[in-house]
């Protein structure tokens, strides 16, 4: 259970709120204040924040599987939702979260990438503001929408003023990777166990938890029957995002978990149960005293094959803290028509590849068991990387990556942070990144700007970041900076091709 573990990450100094509220969103993603224990816990990342609007990625990590065998991803609209409201917020004032609803439109799976959350206000006041959020899969589908409404109210007692100058932190190295990075021995039902075995069983059976449930430290207090669930969790200190108390985005979660075990009781072999829609209100904040949180949902069929679900959640005390009610449909899983396969299509696209300097002879040198270690502390020390970075890995192969990017400038310093944490563990990589047009079809690419990427990464240099003259001209503005290596015959490349090293 991942709340047993010693809290990672911290939460803001008070200062913090002495910023006005777009701010604050901009110093986190630009790395002046430290991750907050709930980052580091699902991995979650602003990719973009501007007046009024606010993105933040998730990786579709198996760590968030939960027990309908699909991804929970509320964490994350109410994230992004409440980072759009902050950036209409005025410094010396807060938002309190009210009302939240969610809209899902299709089941969201583990796998490779990043889930998308791109919230905007709509409306604010003087004394509420209203924003809405949309979220994609990996593949750009849209899988959900929601909203929130929160109430403004003053800080007190007064902040302190920001310091002057405010620098860059500088984030711990554990010997574990975050939670999210890690995998879990949870159960996941399978399509193929739901059209055979109906729902109680399957979550009642000896010795089933979901992934989630292992990263929450989710416990069922009572036997399910068919329509109820009662479980809870401790108000963890993990579960802060911006203070000490546990965060509206995890009591959201929780009370979201509850409801769909409760549904999940009344699946039957060929039968599927969708979610249409839920809300939950917020009525009293919870500190995060390691207390256990409970959540109590009951279903009702007001007319066949449609359940209302109604859900308590109450603190160590007995005191309601949030209500939350949804709807799902219990449908012929016939119905239900698979995801048809999609045609390739052409996106523009900044490619990285890396790879370690000399491994054969560190595989010589260290034997295959201490070298089979490397390789895994590696991967996991890119992957790290790449997800803080919002990149989404494409391929794997032996000792190098070849990942994704929306930009080079995310392609630069993800290679620039993978580099770092690689030469602690005694090891070079050398990168090349480039940015051009590919075939995409899922997470796999195609294309000659992928041939290119990696042929600047072979032509790199131990520990250098090779780029092509794309790559530079599209950072004009920025603060990078490039040594010109000439040009050089790319193997398989028409025409000799400009090539800059990073300068650091």
């Amino acid at each position: 259970m991942i709340p047993d573990e010693p809290v990672r990450g911290r939460t803001p100094p008070p200062w913090y709120l002495s910023l006005s509220g777009i701010e604050r969103i901009q110093a986190f993603s630009r790395g002046l204040l430290p991750w907050p224990p709930i980052c580091r816990l699902l991995g979650m990342r602003t990719t973009h924040v501007a007046a009024g609007t606010v993105t933040i990625a998730m990786p579709a990590s198996e760590a968030c599987v939960a027990p309908n065998g699909q991804l929970e991803f509320v964490p994350l609209l109410m994230r992004a939702l409440e980072g759009a409201s902050s950036t209409a917020l005025a410094a010396g004032i807060d938002a309190v979260p009210l009302r939240f609803t969610i809209d899902p439109f299709r089941p969201a799976w583990p796998r490779t990438g990043n889930l998308l959350a791109r919230a905007r206000v709509v409306n604010s006041s003087n004394l509420f503001i209203f924003a809405e959020v949309q979220v994609d899969d990996p593949d750009g589908r849209h899988i959900a929408q929601g909203s929130l409404q929160s109430a403004l109210r003053r800080v007190e007692p007064v902040p302190p003023p920001p310091p002057v100058t405010m620098k860059r932190v500088e984030e711990p190295v554990y010997d574990t990777p975050d939670p999210y990075l890690r995998s879990f021995p949870g159960n996941r039902v399978s399509d193929e166990r739901l059209q055979q075995e109906d729902g109680l069983t399957l979550l009642t059976q000896r010795g089933f938890q979901s992934p989630i449930g292992i990263l929450y430290g989710l416990r069922r207090e009572e036997e399910l029957t068919a329509g109820r669930a009662v479980f809870s969790m401790p108000a963890s200190e993990w579960f802060c995002a911006v203070g000490t108390e546990v965060s509206p985005q995890i009591i959201a979660a929780l009370a979201d978990m509850t409801g769909w075990s409760a549904a999940m009781t009344l699946h039957q072999p060929g039968q599927s149960m969708a979610g249409l829609d839920g809300v939950v209100r917020f009525l009293r904040p919870v500190r995060a005293d390691g207390r256990r949180l409970t959540a109590e949902t009951v279903l009702t069929e007001p007319v066949a094959n449609l359940f209302i679900g109604d859900t308590k959640i109450r603190d160590a005390d007995g005191q309601l803290v949030a209500l939350h009610s949804g709807s799902v449909a219990r449908l012929d899983a016939g119905q239900r028509t698979r995801r048809q396969r999609q045609e390739s299509r052409r996106v523009l696209a900044t490619l990285l590849f890396t790879d370690i300097v000399d491994s054969t002879g560190h595989a010589e040198r260290l034997g295959d068991a201490r070298w089979r270690a490397l390789l895994e502390e590696h991967k996991l020390a890119v992957r790290r990387e790449v997800s803080r970075c919002n990149g989404t890995e494409v391929d794997t192969a032996g000792d190098g990556f070849f990942v994704r990017f929306e930009s080079p400038a995310q392609a630069i310093e993800a290679a620039r942070a993978a580099r770092q944490a690689i030469a602690r563990l005694g090891v070079e990589i050398r990168a090349g990144i480039h940015t051009g047009e590919c075939e995409i079809h899922g997470n796999t690419l195609a294309g000659m700007a992928v041939h290119i990427a990696a042929r600047i990464q072979a032509a790199a240099r131990p520990s250098e970041i090779l780029v092509s003259s794309t790559v530079k001209d599209l950072a004009v503005g920025s603060t990078l900076r490039f040594a010109d290596r000439g040009e050089t015959d790319l193997k398989g490349v028409p025409d000799p091709w400009r090539l800059y090293a990073v300068v650091d």
